[in-house]
């Protein structure tokens, strides 16, 4: 029984109470004057230099209009295609391994950019990508220490 107790404990204190995250998420700005220019940079403040900026056109959603990426104070700009209204598509990642993105969305009408209604796209936090990644490892120890405990009970 003192083993299971010091193994729940141990659990809990590895999932239960986690050390401070380091993460930091993406904040992107916009204006527009030319062209439209976005400036993405960290919640610290950095800028998210270099990062992968991939922007799609309406009418080939799966096929990338333009590629580029952010210049070190993370800004970059470009101007949609009017001819081709509807919603332009853009994706701004960590071009090392997604775990900081930004997405947008860049409605183009019969008079060109419709600046009011431009959204950052949030149905996807990759923050959380994390969280249900560690839910098999919780589950699977909680069976562990489940099972433990009953055939404890046994003996």
């Amino acid at each position: 029984m003192k083993r299971l107790f010091v193994a729940l404990v141990m659990c809990f204190a590895l999932v239960g109470f986690p050390a401070q995250a380091g993460a930091h998420q993406v904040e992107t700005f916009y204006t527009l004057d030319n062209q439209l220019e976005f400036q993405s940079v960290f919640s610290t403040g950095e800028p998210f230099a270099g990062a992968t900026v991939t922007i799609y056109a309406p009418n080939q959603p799966d096929a990338a209009w333009k590629k580029t990426t952010t210049d070190s104070e993370g800004r970059f700009s470009f101007l949609p295609d009017e001819s081709i209204p509807g919603n332009w598509e853009i994706a701004i990642e960590d071009s090392n391994n997604l775990s900081h993105a930004d997405y947008w969305t860049v409605p183009v009408g019969d008079k060109g950019i419709i600046y009011d209604g431009i959204v950052l796209d949030s149905t996807e936090d990759v923050h959380y990508r994390a969280a249900t990644a560690l839910l098999p490892m919780v589950v699977s120890i909680g069976g562990a220490l489940a099972w433990l405990g009953f055939t404890r009970r046994r003996r």
